[in-house]
């Protein structure tokens, strides 16, 4: 599938998705494996949600997991990446497309999400800058958090940050503190 947004992206060159997972990859590896989601480490800035749904799996692992990881930081208060609410708006649209997928093919990052957007739209300890707009969660709860009405009893327990690490392929993901 693809959102009336992602038709004017531009496909990337295999050069440039290269170029993508190499600076993504060295900024998991030089601190978030240690810092976690109270690190607010910062990344490249690209459009990742336009990402979630491409051929490459690598692309889409490190565009899922860097969503994941800023809905993290936002939610820990150590960062706050969405001070457009629009952009914010285009990553839950395309989430809303592709979590079957999203779910299946990187489930710790699933989890992840999940928990973030349920703590997000239902804790109002966020000062008004950094909270979400209420049209926006609004499209959480009806469109994506409304299938999950057993989240918490069934999967909370499944937050596994060592399976994160894992599934974002960090080296030493196994001595965080070394």
């Amino acid at each position: 599938m693809m959102t009336e947004d992602n038709k004017f992206q531009k496909e990337l060159t295999l050069e440039e998705k290269s170029i993508i997972i190499m600076e993504v990859n060295k900024v998991l590896n030089s601190g978030f494996r240690i810092l976690g989601f109270d690190g607010g480490v910062t990344f490249p800035h690209y459009p990742y949600h336009f990402y979630f749904g491409d051929p490459d799996k690598e692309l889409r692992r490190y565009s899922v997991g860097i969503f994941t990881i800023w809905l993290g930081y936002w939610n820990t208060g150590c960062s706050f990446r969405f001070t457009k609410q629009s952009e914010l708006y285009k990553y839950i649209k395309t989430l809303i497309e592709y979590q079957e997928e999203i779910e299946k093919e990187f489930p710790a990052s699933f989890n992840y999400i999940v928990f973030f957007l349920m703590e997000l739209t239902e804790n109002y300890r966020y000062i008004e800058e950094t909270r979400m707009k209420p049209y926006i969660i609004e499209i959480v709860k009806n469109d994506f958090l409304k299938t999950k009405t057993n989240y918490r009893e069934m999967y909370i327990q499944k937050l596994n940050f060592i399976d994160f690490l894992k599934e974002l392929k960090v080296q030493d993901y196994d001595k965080p503190y070394e």
